[in-house]
C-alpha cells in the first residue's frame, strides 16, 4: 500500500473525536424529543381533566336545574343540625384550627373521593345530568368497589369543594372571628381552607394534578410557615392542581 492510499484510508474512518461530537449530538437530540414529548403528554393530560371538571360542572348545573334547588352539603358532620343533605361530611373534617398543620394528602383524598362517589351517584337520578355525565372518557371513570366516580388523568379521585356553612349558623351568638373575609360569610371546612375558598357560594371541582399530592394553603395561618419545611412542602403541592375555576385565596381569613 503506497503513501496515497494509506492517507485515503485515514481520512474515511472517523477520529475518537467525531465519533464522540456525533454521540454527544445524537443524545442530545434524544433528550429533546423525550422533553418535547413529554410536555405535549402533559399538555394533553390535563387538557383531558379540564374537560372532566367542565363535564362535571354542566352535570351539577343540569342537576340543579332539574331539581330546582342547590346541592346540599353537610359540611362538618358534628354540627347540631337535622336537615337533609345530599353529600354528607366526613369524620376527619373539621373547621381549621389557629396554629393547625393542615389535611394530610391520604385523608385529603379519602375525603374527596367519599364525596366524588356520592356527588357521581346523586347527579344520576337527573336525567339531564346522567345525560352530560355520558361525556366522561370512560378511562376517567374510577370504581370503589361497586361505587363509580370521577378520576382525573393521572388516576386520583377528582374531588368537590363546597362552600361553607354561613358562620350565622357556626356561631349563632354571632362571633366575628368566624367570618371568611373572602366576603361569602361562610367558615370554611379543612378541605375549602387547603385548597381555597368557593366563589358566590359556587362548588369547585379539582383535581390534584401531576403530581398526585393536593397540598394544603394554610388560608387560617397565613399562609405557609417560612421556616417550617413540612408546611412549604404542602404548599407547594398545590401549585399543579387543576381547577374548575380558579378558588379564591386569602390569607389569614377565618
Amino acid at each position: 500500500m503506497n503513501t496515497m492510499q494509506l492517507n485515503r484510508t485515514v481520512k474515511l474512518g472517523f477520529t475518537l473525536v467525531e465519533m464522540m461530537i456525533v454521540i454527544g449530538i445524537i443524545g442530545l437530540l434524544a433528550a429533546l424529543t423525550l422533553g418535547i414529548s413529554s410536555s405535549v403528554l402533559r399538555n394533553s393530560e390535563i387538557r383531558q381533566t379540564e374537560n372532566a371538571l367542565k363535564v362535571l360542572t354542566m352535570a351539577m348545573q343540569e342537576w340543579e336545574l332539574d331539581m330546582g334547588r342547590s346541592v346540599a352539603f353537610q359540611g362538618v358532620p358534628n354540627l347540631p343540625d337535622s336537615s337533609f343533605y345530599d353529600i354528607l361530611g366526613s369524620d376527619t373534617i373539621g373547621y381549621p384550627g389557629f396554629g393547625g398543620e393542615g389535611l394530610s394528602n391520604e385523608i385529603m383524598e379519602s375525603a374527596l373521593r367519599a364525596r366524588s362517589v356520592a356527588l357521581f351517584a346523586m347527579l344520576r337520578q337527573s336525567e339531564g345530568a346522567k345525560t352530560v355525565l355520558s361525556k366522561i372518557e370512560a378511562d376517567l371513570l374510577g370504581k370503589s368497589g361497586t361505587d363509580t366516580y370521577v378520576i382525573d388523568a393521572w388516576g386520583k379521585p377528582i374531588g368537590v369543594v363546597f362552600p361553607g356553612t354561613y358562620y350565622t349558623e357556626v356561631f349563632p351568638s354571632g362571633n366575628m372571628f368566624a367570618e371568611d373575609f373572602s366576603g361569602d360569610l361562610t367558615v370554611r371546612d379543612q378541605v375549602e381552607d387547603g385548597l381555597g375558598s368557593c366563589i358566590n357560594q359556587m362548588p369547585y371541582f379539582v383535581s390534584a394534578g401531576p403530581d398526585g399530592i393536593w397540598g394544603y394553603r394554610f388560608q387560617a395561618n397565613n399562609g405557609p410557615i417560612d421556616d417550617d419545611p413540612d408546611s412549604k412542602s404542602m404548599w407547594n403541592g398545590t401549585l399543579d392542581n387543576v381547577y374548575s375555576y380558579k378558588p379564591y385565596l386569602v390569607e389569614g381569613a377565618r
